[in-house]
């Protein structure tokens, strides 16, 4: 589904508040803006399935999705999100398998950062892995099935990242 003007305009003002991309130029920026895709997920439809690879950034522009987890006890709901929250970053990032699923509630109209636009922006200019590291480590753990943030290491993302994108380690 293509953009309109409106939409470019809200993800690029939501992409600079991010808190992971908040250190990328404007010119980076409008190159991720200009990559995104939009799509439309009905009430119940899986958006990511835990144990599977990411396979996109999303960012909810319209309506609200569930975060969900196969736990020892079950099926236990994580958290909700709703406009302007996102999801998915730290598999595109590290290569590694989500930790949850996530579905829509209600109607969501999503946008979707392809991995490899990410990783381009994050190959010209290394020093943002150690930033998104950071970002990323901070809220992995508050999301990852009750975690303390302090469980995950940033050192042990940025290591994953780089590795991933094929940084020096």
């Amino acid at each position: 589904m293509a953009l309109s003007p409106s939409d470019v305009k809200w993800l690029f003002e939501k992409l600079r508040k991010l808190d992971f991309l908040s250190y990328h130029s404007d010119e980076e920026l409008t190159s991720l803006t200009l990559s995104i895709g939009k799509r439309v997920f009905l009430p119940g439809e899986n958006i990511i399935r835990q144990g599977q690879k990411g396979d996109a950034l999303y960012i909810i522009r319209r309506g609200t999705v569930s975060v969900w987890a196969e736990t020892p006890q079950g099926r236990k709901r994580l958290a909700g999100l709703a406009e302007g929250d996102y999801f998915g970053e730290v598999s595109i990032l590290t290569g590694e398998i989500c930790n949850a699923s996530v579905e829509a509630e209600a109607e969501a109209e999503l946008f979707l950062l392809p991995p490899g636009e990410l990783r381009k922006v994050v190959k010209a200019n290394p020093v943002l892995a150690e930033r998104m590291a950071d970002a990323v480590s901070r809220r992995k753990g508050v999301r990852a099935l009750g975690l303390e943030p302090a469980a995950i290491p940033a050192s042990r993302l940025l290591k994953n990242i780089r590795s991933f994108l094929g940084l020096s380690v």
